[in-house]
């Protein structure tokens, strides 16, 4: 289960910065009400090479 969640929270990501390239504010529409939305934007705080190892730490907010 966990895993899945993260892989979750990483396909969003990826289709923010892939998918929706010059359409973000259509992905911030489609995905506000996801459980995994507000630990994602936070992610965007964080650098590509860095968000494998800051991920999981962001998921533990939602078991709190």
């Amino acid at each position: 289960m966990k895993k899945e969640i993260e892989k979750e929270a990483y396909k969003l990501r990826f289709e923010y910065y892939n998918l929706y390239e010059n359409k973000e504010l259509k992905w911030h529409e489609k995905y506000k009400k996801h459980y995994l939305y507000n630990i994602v934007v936070e992610s965007f705080n964080y650098k590509f090479h860095e968000i494998g190892q800051v991920m999981p730490k962001l998921l533990e907010k939602i078991k709190s």
